[in-house]
This record gives C-alpha cells, sequence and structure tokens, in this order.
C-alpha cells in the first residue's frame, strides 16, 4: 500500500492469487478497488498445483475448490472482471485490450511483446534462487499455450473428480465444457 502511495500512480495491480479470499478487506482498504478474477480449466490448475504440492493432487484440488468458490463469490459482488486463460492464448490483443478497458488504461499493442524486454521478477535486483529463476522466466517468455497440459501430469482418478458434483457446478460456471 505505501509503495502504491508513493508511486502516485493511478492503477495498479496486484497479483496474489491467495488474495481473492481477502476482497472485502481489500475494499475496506481501498474503496473503488476493483478484481480482474483470472482463471483457467481447473483441472490445468490442480495438475500444476499438484506438483508444487509435490503430488499432493487431493491438496491442490481442495485449494481450486475454495479459490474457485471465492472467485465465484466475488464475481457475483461486481466490481470485477472474469479473465480466462484459454481466451487469453486464444486472442491476446482482445483479451489484453478488454482488461485495458475494465481497469481504464489505453490498450497498445506494443504492450504483447513484453517479452523482448526482459525484466527480473518480484523486488529482487538480480536472479538468486531456484524460485527467482523459474519466475524470470515464466514473467519473461512469450505467450505460451500450455491448455490441456493436465492430460499428461493428472492422475486420472483426480481427473475423474471433474465430471461430477461440486467441480461439474464450478467448470460450468466458468464456461469449460466436461469431457
Amino acid at each position: 500500500m505505501l509503495q502504491a502511495a508513493i508511486s502516485r500512480r493511478s492503477v495498479w495491480v496486484e497479483k496474489t492469487p491467495n488474495h481473492i479470499h481477502y476482497t472485502r478487506q481489500i475494499i475496506e482498504t481501498i474503496p473503488g478497488a476493483r478484481f480482474i478474477v483470472v482463471t483457467r480449466d481447473g483441472r490445468d490448475i490442480v495438475a500444476s498445483l499438484g506438483q508444487r504440492y509435490e503430488g499432493d493432487f487431493d491438496k491442490a484440488f481442495q485449494r481450486w475448490i475454495a479459490d474457485s468458490k471465492a472467485s465465484m463469490e466475488r464475481i457475483e459482488k461486481g466490481e470485477s472482471i472474469l479473465w480466462r486463460y484459454e481466451d487469453f492464448v486464444e486472442s491476446p490483443a482482445l483479451s489484453i485490450e478488454r482488461l485495458c478497458r475494465f481497469i481504464g488504461v489505453a490498450f497498445d499493442p506494443g504492450i504483447l511483446n513484453y517479452h523482448q524486454q526482459p525484466v527480473i521478477w518480484g523486488r529482487e535486483k538480480a536472479v538468486r534462487t531456484p524460485h527467482s529463476a523459474r519466475r524470470h522466466a515464466q514473467v519473461n517468455q512469450p505467450i505460451t499455450d500450455y491448455r490441456g497440459s493436465w492430460r499428461s501430469s493428472l492422475p486420472m482418478e483426480v481427473a475423474c473428480r471433474f465430471d461430477a458434483g461440486e467441480a461439474r457446478e464450478i467448470m460450468g460456471y466458468f464456461g469449460y465444457a466436461q469431457a
């Protein structure tokens, strides 16, 4: 908050995924705050989280459920826009232009060439740790299509959990058709 105030910028973005659970507090602190609710196919999310959680796909699945419910709640309350990874990969310029309109900034097509001017991720002055090296690579790569990567990394018994109940409802809410 202090850094944002010091910057004197009219728009700033904070991207910590877990903050979807604190939108009420954010609005209390920053009246008029708006939210970009980012999602992608839940199976891809759980596959990625499961790897980060060292193969604990149940923990990954439960986090996806909790985060998705909080995202749905935020969308229903308004002052939000749903932004799907798949739409971005399919049509980057249209997707980014839509976000720019939502946050009230002019769209510059040059923004899509971000990877041609690499930056150091986060507050670091250099890439120092395996984590910062991974993040550095991620933020500096061109737009990459990872849609459907769950097919090669998500255990079948976990993938099947998306075909029924609460998971199926969440997938439908975000516009993901079931196989």
